[in-house]
C-alpha cells in the first residue's frame, strides 16, 4: 500500500513538472509572438512615414496627382497600415475622437498625422500601435549663410558680409575694420558685444547683455539695442541711423557723436553731455533723451532667433533624394581625385550626390579638391564623418554661361555630423578641425557645412552659405555674400536674413514637412 501511495504521488509531481515546463514553453512562446508582431507594427509605421516624407516636394504634397499610399500592406514582417489626418489644432492628438480623424491626403491645413499599423508573426498574435506626427506647414526657421550655425569662436577681421550674421552663444568682439562690415543685422543672442577696433554695421544690432565701445569707431545704420543689459558708448565719432535703446543704463562719459533716433532706457544716462551728440540733421539738434521708457522689446525675440538657427544635422543616414526628386548617385568611395570629381560636376543633368565614404585620408583627411571646372548640375559632396575634410577651392569653378549666380547650379560641400541625435554640434578638439584653402575663383553657389569646424584662418570671398560648428571660422579679409540655397527634400530654402522679405520671419517663405514621432500607443 505504501509503495502505491508513493508511486501515486510521485506521478502526481511529474506531471506537475511537465505541466508547468508545458505552461513555460507556451508563455515564452507567446511572449516571443508578441515581441515580433510589435517590431513588425513598428517597420509598417516606418514604412508609412516615408511614403509620406517622400511625397514632399517643394510644393508640399501633390496630393491629386502624386498622393503617398494612405494605405498599404507588406510581408517579412507582416503588416498593414492607415494613415489618417487631422486639421484639428491641438498639443494632444490623442485625445481627439474617431470622428476628428479622416484618411485624407495631407495638405496645407493638416495639423497632424496618425498612422495605425498591425503587425504579427503568426495570425493570432497581433500588436496594433498608433503613432502622432505633427505637420507643419509654414513659415521656414532654417538658418541660413550668415545666418548659419556660429556657436563656437568666430572671428572675422578686415572682411566683408553680405547677409544677417547671428552669433548664438557667447561675447562677440566686432573687429571688421574700415575696409569690412556686416552688410545686414547683427544679433548676438546670448552674450555681450565688444567693440575692440572700427565696427561697421549697415543695418541693426541687436544684443542679450551689455554693448561696450570705447576709443573705437561703430557705425550703426539702424538700431542699437541692448535687451537686458547696459550700453557704454566712450568713444568719438559714434554714428547710429536709429535709437541707442538699452534696458539698463546709457553710459555716453566722453563719447560724441550722431544719433539719428532716440536714447532710450528704464535707467539712467551716466555722464551724458548732450551737447557732443546731434541728431545729424542740418542744421543739427540735440538728440533726444526718454529716460523713462520701457524695457525694449524686439519682434522676433532673441530666443525666436535662438530656435529658429538651431543646428541642422545632416548625418550618413540623412535622405538626400525621394521619389519625387531623384539623384544620381555614384557608387560610394568611386569618386575621390580631381578627375573624377571633374566628371561628375561638369555632366548635366540629375542632381548628384557624391559620397566619399572610403576615399583615402591624407594627414589633413579626404582631400576635396574640384579644381579648375564649369559646375553644370547641383551637386552634393559628402565627407564620412570618421575622417577630417581637407577642402581646397583653389581654381576656378565656374557656372554655364547662360545662368545667373540665383538661377544656375549649386554646390554643397558637407562634412557629416557623428552624432545626429542630440540637436548639437560635436564636441571637437583641435585634432579634429578641418582644413580649408580657398585661393581660387568660385562664381558657382556654394555651401559649406563642417560639424567640427575649420582650423585656420583664411581670407575668403564666395557666395552662398557657411555652417559652422564646434570651433566656428575665422576669417581675416574676403567677402562672403549669402545668396538662398536649397536642396529639397531635405533642406528647404535657406535665407540669408531674419526679418524682412526673403528672411526666415518671413511668412511667404514656407515649406512643408512631417515633424518627428510626438506620442504612441500600444495594443
Amino acid at each position: 500500500m505504501t509503495v502505491v501511495v508513493v508511486m501515486f504521488v510521485g506521478f502526481i509531481i511529474a506531471a506537475t513538472i511537465a505541466a508547468s515546463v508545458m505552461f513555460t514553453i507556451s508563455a515564452n512562446q507567446d511572449n516571443k509572438d508578441r515581441t515580433e508582431a510589435f517590431i513588425a507594427a513598428e517597420s509598417g509605421r516606418d514604412v508609412a512615414v516615408g511614403s509620406i516624407r517622400s511625397k514632399i516636394g517643394e510644393n508640399g504634397v501633390d496630393c491629386a496627382s502624386d498622393p503617398p499610399a494612405m494605405t498599404a500592406s507588406g510581408t517579412a514582417p507582416s503588416f498593414e497600415y492607415t494613415i489618417f489626418t487631422t486639421s484639428q489644432d491641438t498639443a494632444s492628438p490623442q485625445t481627439l475622437s474617431t470622428t476628428d480623424w479622416t484618411t485624407a491626403c495631407p495638405t496645407n491645413a493638416t495639423k497632424w498625422v496618425k498612422i495605425e499599423s498591425t503587425g504579427w508573426q503568426v495570425p493570432t498574435a497581433k500588436t496594433t500601435i498608433e503613432a502622432y506626427y505633427e505637420w507643419y506647414f509654414g513659415p521656414s526657421t532654417t538658418p541660413s549663410g550668415t545666418v548659419a550655425f556660429f556657436e563656437g569662436e568666430f572671428t572675422a577681421t578686415k572682411s566683408t558680409y553680405t547677409g544677417d550674421l547671428v552669433i548664438r552663444q557667447g561675447d562677440y568682439e566686432c573687429n571688421n575694420g574700415a575696409s569690412g562690415g556686416v552688410q545686414g543685422d547683427l544679433w548676438v543672442l546670448r552674450g555681450k558685444l565688444t567693440i575692440t577696433d572700427t565696427c561697421i554695421v549697415t543695418g541693426s544690432v541687436y544684443v542679450r547683455d551689455a554693448i561696450s565701445v570705447a576709443n573705437k569707431q561703430l557705425k550703426v545704420g539702424g538700431d542699437l539695442i541692448s535687451v537686458e543689459g547696459m550700453i557704454k558708448l566712450n568713444a568719438n565719432g559714434v554714428e547710429v541711423g536709429g535709437d541707442v535703446y538699452a534696458a539698463g543704463n546709457i553710459d555716453t562719459k566722453t563719447g560724441s557723436g550722431v544719433v539719428k533716433g532716440s536714447f532710450k532706457t528704464p535707467g539712467d544716462m551716466i555722464d551724458h553731455d548732450s551737447s557732443k551728440w546731434t541728431n545729424g540733421a542740418t542744421p543739427p539738434a540735440a538728440v533726444p533723451v526718454d529716460d523713462n521708457a520701457s524695457a525694449p522689446v524686439i519682434s522676433p525675440t532673441l530666443e525666436q532667433v535662438y530656435t529658429a538657427t538651431s543646428w541642422i544635422e545632416l548625418t550618413a543616414t540623412t535622405t538626400w533624394s525621394s521619389s519625387a526628386l531623384p539623384v544620381y548617385a555614384p557608387t560610394p568611395g568611386t569618386v575621390c581625385s580631381t578627375a573624377q570629381l571633374q566628371t561628375i560636376l561638369s555632366a548635366p543633368g540629375t542632381r548628384a550626390v557624391i559620397d566619399m565614404t572610403g576615399c583615402h585620408a591624407g594627414g589633413s583627411g579626404i582631400k576635396v579638391n574640384p579644381g579648375n571646372v564649369t559646375v553644370a548640375r547641383d551637386v552634393v559632396i559628402l565627407v564620412p564623418a570618421n575622417e577630417k575634410m581637407d577642402l581646397e577651392l583653389t581654381g576656378t569653378i565656374s557656372r554655364p554661361g547662360a545662368t545667373t549666380l540665383e538661377t544656375g547650379p549649386q554646390l554643397l560641400i558637407v562634412h557629416l555630423d557623428p552624432n545626429g541625435s542630440d540637436g548639437r554640434p560635436p564636441v571637437c578638439g583641435s585634432s579634429s578641425l578641418d582644413k580649408f584653402t580657398a585661393s581660387g575663383t568660385n562664381n558657382v553657389r556654394t555651401l559649406i557645412y563642417s560639424a567640427c569646424g575649420i582650423g585656420s584662418t583664411m581670407s575668403l570671398t564666395m557666395s552662398g552659405q557657411l555652417y559652422m560648428g564646434s570651433d566656428g571660422l575665422h576669417l581675416n579679409g574676403g567677402t562672403f555674400t549669402c545668396v538662398p540655397m536649397s536642396w529639397v527634400p531635405t533642406l528647404p530654402t535657406i535665407s540669408c536674413g531674419i526679418k524682412g522679405p526673403g528672411g526666415i520671419f518671413d511668412p511667404t517663405n514656407t515649406i512643408t514637412r512631417l515633424d518627428g514621432l510626438v506620442y504612441q500607443t500600444e495594443r
